[in-house]
């Protein structure tokens, strides 16, 4: 009976706990891993490790029927579809502009890429590179008007040529692009940095 208090104490403060969890939103994916949240720009926490996702809204606008994302559903999405190899959930946030690519693991050193430039850099980063780790740590907004922000992730992936595993940041930079009364976050630029 005695060695069983224990079992019951832990269980007692995990239930306690769970109406706390769910209270702030998140929710664990599958193969979870251990939480850590960061605050968000706007005020709002935002999970930013690999396993915890947040479900808050708070980032998006209705404005004539139509959703907006806000920046941070942007860096979600960015890093969802780096950690999953999947280049077009990240296209899918590529405005009509070209975008500053400068990442290292494979491709030319760095220039201004269309969209569809962009999708086969991407596709052959993945091809040879495994990502090991793709998490944003910290988020800025650059001016006044809230127009231009920028994350920094950590990157961790191991190169399929040499079996080198390498550790780098990633600098990802959007604006608010406006046509007409549509806005949307879109990707200026992405860099390796070290």
């Amino acid at each position: 009976m005695v060695a069983r208090l224990p079992i019951l104490i832990v269980t007692a403060l995990v239930v306690a706990v769970l109406p706390a969890a769910s209270s702030a939103r998140l929710v664990a994916r599958p193969g979870g891993a251990d939480p850590r949240v960061h605050a968000r720009p706007d005020g709002a926490e935002r999970a930013s490790q690999p396993g915890i996702v947040s479900q808050q809204t708070d980032g998006k606008k209705e404005s004539s029927g139509e959703a907006k994302t806000g920046p941070m559903d942007v860096f979600d999405d960015i890093e969802q579809g780096w950690m999953s190899r999947n280049v077009d959930v990240i296209l899918q946030h590529f405005g009509s502009q070209k975008v500053a690519i400068s990442i290292e693991g494979n491709g030319p050193s760095g220039g201004s890429f269309s969209k569809s430039q962009s999708y086969y850099l991407l596709k052959d980063l993945f091809r040879f590179t495994s990502t090991k780790k793709f998490v944003f740590v910290q988020f800025r907004q650059n001016n006044e008007d809230r127009t231009e922000s920028y994350a920094i992730a950590e990157r961790h992936y191991r190169r399929t040529d040499d079996g080198r595993l390498i550790k780098d940041k990633v600098y990802v930079s959007l604006h608010l692009e406006r046509e007409g009364d549509r806005e949307r976050w879109v990707v200026d630029e992405i860099k390796s940095i070290r």
